[in-house]
């Protein structure tokens, strides 16, 4: 048999025999083919593919915690979390877009059109309206909606509505601070989310989980706010705003032992629980976001200074020249046309003439560094965003006319809270406590993790504290000599103070305005023991009265009158819870070339424009005006700043929600800090 032969299989022909290899053929090469793809699966793209299983079918769920309560000096609260109700789909699941998005649209009041093209998303999840009413939640689940669900989530709520609203400030829908304290706490505020690993079918739905971890709620903030005076404040400062129709307004309550915050109120205001308020009324939190020249307040520490320099006494008698008195080319004038008053007297009396003359003996450097001392030119440091240090240039590049004017309350710029601080420091026999609001957190297991134990330290000697308490307390003689708070009432006490009435500048025509004014009170009560310090300023009262005692002065007696009545402090029953009309003596006309048409000369009245600030400062860069960016875009904002020489710094995208420094006049160059809303609005309800 030959060897041809023995390839051959008996009884298979040719062709059947190459349709076998043919067949083998392809057999090998279709498992080859499968190995070779199994192989790529396995090996080559196995870790690509195992990622992309793991996203369609394993998917990490997160539980939002609860955000740590924010409570009042008394425990009680400020801002808390409670469920809201939430609307969400799964666009996927959905089976009738338009029409699931059109019964939505008529349940929950929302827009047709955006809800439709979320529905029509290839994503897994869309938030379809969050935070809604029960009973829209209730009428979506009777629609029961193939891929639409209602959950469950935290919600911020807050107790107070406007009062303090400001302070406490606003969280968004994600329970991220925005605003005040919610903004600055945030990180304490904020609880550990809880996350676990799920498995979802193939319509997206979660079947099991694995790993649970509890949600740890945000630590709680306790205040030294007082849910009560606050409430005081801001309704002694609404009505005063309103009845003056003033541009806004402010009013500090510090505790004078401790410098705690008591009360803290801006007008206008905002309810946190409608944060769109907030945008529309670009109301924020004044007492540290915005700066002042208040004028004659500053006297008190003009004196302070010169007293604890040892360069004059209380009794000392100065010639303050009749009431006018030139400076080179700088006239200054007082109302009064006094010719000898005591270091004491020229608090009671607010003489220019006599302020002016003291600055001009403790010169220019002592008078910085004593101003320095009150903190005046620095943050506080309070725990509270956008806080501004205020203007004071070093003192060593005054010109004399700076001196003169600073002496009196202009050239320098100051916030509500340092002039808080530094009055309740005059009240603490000299002791300065940096003003706060925070007292103690508390972690979620009841570990306290803060408690506020800084000490105060001495700014002037006792004795110039001392001294300072009866001038103050003088101001509110009455009489022919009188002091400028006469008319002022604190019922059921005795309190001291000093009233500020400064013109303010209008940068429209660089220069100060003769009809726009800064109405200011700031003082303490009781004056033989101090408790509380009160600041209260009334920005462009248009009304007949813009003088300090008549249009800040009257809230000043409300509330520290009703705050200390509140806090159990004794009355004093020699203090006339009604003063006699002041004599025809205590209101001094003014000559008719200083007078204003229609309004009436007043002890407080300042009856000359200050000399206007310098276009060029001492360091040489040009001042500028810092508009209010609240509500702009980013592009606007940035045309606005470089159409006046700012520099931007922009955090954030969508609309400006807060700026620092705050709205007023900095120095060409100056960055300003803008935080926008992320593109989310913060009214909103969708997402």
């Amino acid at each position: 048999m030959t060897k041809k032969s023995l390839l051959r299989t008996p009884g298979v022909s040719p062709a059947a025999r190459t349709r076998a290899w043919i067949a083998s053929a392809v057999v090998t090469t279709l498992l080859g083919g499968v190995g070779y793809k199994a192989w790529g699966v396995q090996v080559a793209d196995g870790a690509r593919l195992r990622e992309q299983a793991v996203r369609q079918h394993v998917h990490t769920v997160e539980i939002p915690a609860p955000r740590g309560p924010i409570l009042d000096a008394r425990g009680r609260p400020l801002a808390v979390s409670a469920d809201a109700e939430s609307v969400f789909a799964n666009p996927r699941a959905v089976v009738d877009v338009a029409g699931t998005a059109e019964r939505l649209a008529r349940a929950l009041d929302v827009d047709l059109i955006s809800l439709e093209a979320r529905l029509a998303s290839d994503k897994h999840f869309a938030w379809v309206a969050r935070h809604v009413a029960p009973a829209q939640a209730a009428a979506v689940r009777a629609l029961k909606l193939p891929g639409i669900e209602v959950t469950r989530e935290p919600r911020r709520w807050y107790p107070g509505s406007t009062s303090g609203g400001p302070v406490i400030g606003f969280a968004d829908l994600d329970g991220k601070g925005l605003d005040g304290l919610e903004l600055a706490m945030n990180d304490v505020l904020t609880g550990r989310r809880a996350r676990f690993s799920a498995v979802r079918d193939a319509r997206g739905k979660t079947m099991m989980a694995d790993g649970l971890v509890e949600a740890t709620p945000g630590a709680t903030v306790q205040l030294t706010v007082d849910r009560a005076i606050q409430h005081i404040a801001d309704e002694a400062l609404a009505g005063a705003a309103t009845l003056h129709q003033a541009q806004s307004g402010t009013v500090v309550v510090l505790d004078v032992a401790t410098g705690g915050v008591l009360a803290m109120a801006s007008w206008p205001t905002y309810d946190p629980n409608d944060p769109a308020a907030a945008v529309k009324a670009q109301a924020r939190n004044r007492p540290v976001t915005d700066v002042f020249e208040v004028g004659s307040v500053m006297k008190v520490f003009t004196v302070a200074a010169a007293l604890d320099a040892g360069v004059t006494t209380a009794d000392e008698l100065w010639d303050v020249e009749g009431g006018r008195w030139k400076v080179g080319k700088k006239p200054v004038i007082d109302t009064h046309h006094d010719w000898q008053l005591t270091t004491a007297d020229i608090i009671k009396r607010s003489s220019n003439v006599g302020a002016t003359k003291i600055g001009l003996r403790l010169g220019r450097e002592r008078l910085y560094e004593g101003l320095r001392r009150f903190g005046f030119g620095s943050e506080t440091g309070i725990e509270l965003p956008g806080e501004q240090r205020g203007l004071i240039r070093n003192g060593r590049t005054w010109r004399e006319v700076e001196l003169v004017t600073i002496s009196y309350g202009y050239g320098l710029t100051v916030t509500p809270i340092q002039i808080a601080a530094a009055m309740a420091a005059v009240g603490n026999g000299g002791v300065y406590h940096a003003p706060r609001t925070v007292e103690r957190i508390t972690a979620a297991d009841g570990t306290v993790v803060y408690r506020h134990a800084e000490p105060g330290k001495a700014i002037m000697k006792p004795s110039t504290a001392a001294a300072l308490l009866l001038m103050l307390g003088s101001v509110f003689e009455t009489g022919k000599h009188g002091g400028t708070a006469a008319s002022v009432l604190v019922p059921g006490f005795k309190a001291g103070g000093k009233t500020g009435t400064a013109h303010k500048y209008d940068p429209a025509i660089r220069r100060y305005s003769p009809d726009r004014y800064l109405s200011s009170f700031a003082g303490l009560a009781p004056i033989d023991k101090p408790r509380i310090a009160v600041v209260v300023l009334i920005d462009e009262p248009s009304g007949k009265d813009y003088f300090g005692g008549k249009v800040a002065g009257p809230v000043f007696g409300t509330v520290a009158s009703e705050t200390l009545r509140y806090l159990g402090v004794p009355g004093d029953p020699t203090a006339l819870d009604h003063k006699a009309p002041r004599s025809e003596g205590d209101v001094e006309p003014a000559a008719a070339s200083e007078a204003q048409p229609g309004r009436k000369a007043h002890s407080e009245d300042p009856p000359e424009l200050p000399e206007a600030p310098l276009e060029e400062p001492a360091d040489g860069a040009p001042l500028v005006d810092i508009p209010n960016f609240a509500g702009m875009s980013i592009a606007r904002a940035l045309d606005a700043a470089r159409s006046r020489g700012l520099e931007v710094a922009v955090r954030g995208s969508g609309r400006c929600l807060e700026q620092a420094p705050a709205p007023g006049r900095a120095a060409a160059g100056t960055v300003i800090t803008l935080r926008f809303s992320d593109g989310e609005r913060a009214d909103s309800a969708n997402r």
